[in-house]
């Protein structure tokens, strides 16, 4: 997927780019409850050109597999262990409380594990990248 947007900040080879809002956005299943339709902003960290400077309009290619591998550990992935952790509390003791108790623990130990696991390696992923710059913003 390609998008198009503003360079806002760079951090070595990091380039902060504020994305234009997109057609995609407006015919999204999930547009009414996103919040990004109402800002009209959204950001995202690529790898930049080595001429790039803050203003610069580029084009950012975003590989559609990091887009499917990020919405599954962002949200699938802590949701399933919610869900495991309540039906374990539920088996190992009758009621509620337990239940409910089990299942943030286990979400909270996912959450953990995720959190470290993008300190840990997430530099090392492949990151969207900046494939062209359109304009110069100076």
């Amino acid at each position: 997927m390609i998008e198009t947007g503003k360079v806002i900040e760079i951090r070595g080879n990091i380039a902060k780019v504020e994305l234009d809002s997109s057609s995609r956005c407006s015919s999204c299943s999930m547009a009414d409850s996103c919040g990004l339709l109402m800002e009209g902003k959204r950001y995202i960290e690529a790898e930049s050109l080595a001429l790039i400077r803050v203003g610069d309009k580029v084009q950012v290619e975003i590989k559609g597999g990091l887009l499917v591998k990020g919405t599954a550990l962002l949200f699938l992935v802590p949701a399933f262990s919610f869900l495991i952790g309540a039906v374990i509390g539920q088996i190992l003791v009758e009621g509620i409380a337990f239940s409910l108790f089990l299942a943030f623990v286990f979400l909270a130990c996912v959450s953990l594990f995720l959190y470290l696991r993008d300190k840990k390696y997430g530099k090392k992923i492949e990151r969207p990248r900046i494939i062209a710059i359109l304009s110069s913003g100076k």
